[in-house]
C-alpha cells in the first residue's frame, strides 16, 4: 500500500513539474520563432533591395529590432 502511494505521489509530482517545464519552454519557442521571423523578414528586404541605404535599428541590449530605410529624391 505504501508503495502504491508513494507511486502516485511521485506520479503527480512529475506531473507538475514536467507540465511548468513544458509551458515555459513553449513561451521561450514562441518568442524565439518571432525573432526568427523578423530577422528573416530583414534578410528578405535586403535580398530584395541590395541596392538600398539600410541601417540596422537596436535596442539598448544591441539586439536588431528592425532596419531603418534611408530615401533620397533628386528633381
Amino acid at each position: 500500500m505504501e508503495t502504491a502511494i508513494g507511486v502516485l505521489l511521485g506520479g503527480i509530482i512529475t506531473w507538475f513539474a514536467s507540465r511548468y517545464y513544458y509551458l515555459k519552454a513553449g513561451q521561450e519557442l514562441l518568442e524565439e520563432s518571432k525573432k526568427l521571423k523578423q530577422t528573416s523578414d530583414l534578410i528578405l528586404y535586403k535580398l530584395q533591395y541590395p541596392d538600398a541605404k539600410t541601417e540596422l535599428k537596436r535596442n539598448e541590449r544591441g539586439e536588431v529590432t528592425g532596419l531603418i530605410v534611408s530615401a533620397e529624391a533628386s528633381m
